[in-house]
């Protein structure tokens, strides 16, 4: 909760996005105003008049079920942690065990979304690495700024076409 994902979608999108927050009725477990509790929903313009659908699932558990919906009709997932949480590995790992049972080989990839040193960002990725078997490409980005998340669309994109 609060990783970034609508305001990623939003950066990516414009103000011509479907968002579900509402207030958020549980501070206690966030600070945030507002809160997700639907799918996100955003259309990126490509070049040639493609359309890429992006979709935000809301990070709280019980909402495990918006989640299974969106992974059973995505092509690929972009996965936003905070790597510098203490919990991050477990969370990623969690998150990337619920594609992979969906589709074992759904293409997936990491975005790292608040600022993080290299240092850190080589050490969550080997203890990700370490726990689920497997590498998980991982990058950087700030969500609110839409050239990066472009960057990231384009990094990402090159995943699906090897896939």
């Amino acid at each position: 909760m609060g990783i970034g994902k609508t305001t990623a979608i939003r950066s990516l999108c414009g103000d011509l996005m479907v968002d579900c927050d509402v207030p958020n009725m549980d501070p206690s477990s966030s600070a945030k105003k507002n809160t997700t509790v639907g799918a996100d929903f955003g259309v990126v313009e490509l070049d040639g008049g493609e359309q890429l659908h992006i979709y935000g699932s809301p990070g709280q558990d019980r909402f495990d079920f918006v989640r299974g919906w969106l992974l059973s009709m995505s092509i690929g997932v972009i996965v936003m942690v905070d790597a510098n949480q203490p919990d991050s590995v477990q969370i990623a790992a969690q998150y990337i065990r619920t594609v992979l049972s969906v589709a074992e080989t759904m293409p997936c990839m990491l975005l790292l979304a608040r600022p993080i040193s290299a240092e850190a960002t080589d050490r969550f990725s080997s203890a990700l690495t370490k726990m689920l078997g497997m590498p998980v490409p991982a990058i950087t980005a700030d969500v609110r700024e839409k050239s990066q998340m472009l960057d990231a669309l384009d990094i990402f994109s090159s995943l699906l076409v090897t896939t």
